[in-house]
């Protein structure tokens, strides 16, 4: 019973400590002044009820934001920011990076950097150790290619070179972002 009375007369207590504050923030009363002795005085013509000045109070709180504002700023400047440049990407999947980074360590040939359409096949030699193409690029150079030789700015790889055709494998990312493979066809320029 006496329990249910002290819950009641600390819940009284508490509302009425709530309800001073706020009439302390209505009435506009700063918490830093809270602590001094405010003396109001009251005008006869007007009766109005004036404050004294808070010149020393302000520019004490002048003051204080001034150094709190510098150390905030000072805080910011030592703050850690993340510069994601030449940095792996945390979200990207491990296999993907793998690959990348493989890609990026092996030099590319002269022919990794062409795209298929700007080479033409001017010759096929197919013999017992293995056949062979000559491409040609548009500068009119002229480059030997035999199955497993890289080509093509789409990662090519030459798989096939048959009587009249050479067929490059490509493997790029479709609209999902999967990877899929795509052979290419290169025909034999016949002259008549």
């Amino acid at each position: 019973m006496w329990v249910k009375k002290r819950k009641k007369r600390d819940s009284r207590i508490l509302d009425s400590l709530l309800t001073f504050a706020v009439i302390l923030i209505f009435l506009g009363v700063n918490t830093a002044q809270a602590g001094e002795k405010t003396v109001f005085k009251i005008q006869k013509d007007k009766k109005k009820v004036t404050e004294p000045s808070k010149k020393p109070v302000e520019e004490k709180i002048k003051t204080d934001s001034i150094e709190e504002i510098k150390a905030k700023k000072d805080r910011e400047k030592a703050a850690y920011s993340y510069d994601p440049t030449n940095k792996i990407d945390p979200f990207k999947s491990f296999i993907i990076v793998k690959k990348e980074l493989e890609e990026k360590e092996r030099a590319k040939t002269y022919l990794e950097t062409l795209d298929i359409s700007q080479l033409t096949i001017s010759a096929i030699v197919l013999g017992s150790k293995g056949n062979w193409a000559l491409v040609r690029d548009s500068k009119g150079d002229g480059h030997v290619i035999k199955t497993g030789t890289l080509i093509g700015k789409k990662s090519g790889q030459v798989i096939k070179i048959l009587e009249k055709e050479v067929v490059v494998r490509e493997s790029y990312k479709d609209i999902r972002g999967r990877e899929a493979i795509r052979d290419v066809s290169m025909k034999l320029q016949l002259l008549d």
